[in-house]
């Protein structure tokens, strides 16, 4: 009788012990994939930044091409129109 309880005690022991085993490593799993997806959030919000710069840049770039082109036009459409007026 001793003996089966002693078993009984002892695998009931390994049960809980085996359960809190797989408690502590689905925690440090989940810290694992936290950190991996941590940094790869990190990585995205650079990616996103660096992004947003370089667009703004093109946007800046963009829009000075365009006045260029607009000031252009207006001197080109000035001289035919003065062309015009001395013929």
């Amino acid at each position: 009788m001793a003996n089966k309880k002693l078993i009984l005690g002892i695998a009931a022991g390994a049960a809980v012990l085996a359960g809190a085993a797989v408690v502590v490593a689905r925690k440090r799993s989940q810290n694992k994939y936290r950190a991996q997806v941590e940094e790869a959030k990190e990585n995205f919000k650079g990616k996103l930044n660096e992004l947003q710069r370089k667009a703004q840049k093109e946007f800046k770039n963009a829009s000075s091409d365009a006045k260029e082109a607009v000031n252009s036009a207006k001197e080109r459409a000035t001289e035919w129109v003065n062309k015009a007026a001395n013929a």
